[in-house]
């Protein structure tokens, strides 16, 4: 951090400066801006954390993490004094994950292709459970291609329909409050994972992807049984990349410093100024 912490006060001031500013982008899109104020129901990542093991969130930050996971990682690096993890592209992630990425095409791109590549590497289960959304083009779509092309780690479990897919609401603005343009896109729910990853969830709980589906009612699931047990035999891990070797490994649990708070966010702030 480029100077010491001084107090919470001080340091939620600078944090809804920088979230102002990022609001500001000039070459942001309008359909980005509003990401920030389009927040995954709650229920969703509860039932992932239920069902799915999951426990750490990847690309959040201090106003709208999700308290109920043990870890998560912000791009802003100040937001480890809110007990954040910095960059989470910079971590060979293992363990169970979720990942609701800002409505940005390379983002999102970036996003599956960092989570393929821990479930490629790593002999620990290792899952990522994206929630991406599904444009009219898909099929023209880098990151929907990314999950095409890599059937033994990219299974598409299923998808909320654009009209029972309710975002939940900012719990508090600054600034002036303003409505949303109605979206236009459904909801993929995409599981990037490996075979240690399958085989984990199917010990600890073997119908944990009925509870699943039914802890999240409003979404349409594929018919698949994703990879069957007996098939996941055949997949080999790929050899890891020099350039993923040389990314930190995930260090959960680890020594924060000068955290002031760890355990729960600030609410979910947002405007649209």
């Amino acid at each position: 951090m480029s100077s010491p912490v001084q107090c919470l006060a001080s340091e939620i001031a600078g944090l809804l400066q920088d979230h102002q500013a990022r609001l500001k982008t000039p070459k942001a899109s309008q359909l980005t801006l509003e990401f920030y104020s389009r927040i995954l129901p709650q229920h969703i990542s509860a039932a992932l954390q239920q069902c799915a093991m999951v426990s750490k969130e990847i690309v959040a930050s201090a106003l709208d993490f999700d308290p109920g996971n043990s870890s998560y990682w912000s791009e802003r690096h100040r937001d480890i004094v809110f007990g954040a993890n910095y960059n989470a592209f910079a971590t060979k992630f293992t363990g169970f994950s979720i990942c609701h990425p800002v409505y940005d095409d390379t983002r999102m791109l970036q996003c599956v292709q960092h989570s393929l590549q821990p479930g490629m590497c790593s002999e620990l289960p290792t899952a990522t459970f994206l929630q991406l959304p599904n444009w009219d083009n898909k099929s023209m779509n880098a990151y929907r291609a990314l999950v095409r092309d890599n059937p033994n780690y990219c299974t598409t479990l299923g998808f909320i329909p654009k009209t029972k897919l309710i975002y939940a609401m900012p719990t508090s603005w600054t600034g002036v409050q303003r409505n949303l343009s109605n979206h236009t896109w459904s909801m993929d729910i995409i599981a990037v994972w490996n075979k240690e990853a399958i085989q984990h969830l199917t010990d600890a709980s073997p119908n944990w992807l009925q509870t699943l589906q039914r802890s999240i009612p409003e979404a349409v699931w594929e018919n698949n049984q994703y990879l069957a047990r007996e098939d996941t035999d055949n997949i080999t891990n790929h050899v890891c990349p020099q350039y993923f070797k040389s990314k930190r490994e995930d260090v959960t649990g680890q020594e924060r410093g000068q955290t002031l708070a760890s355990t729960s966010n600030l609410g979910t702030i947002s405007s649209l100024d």
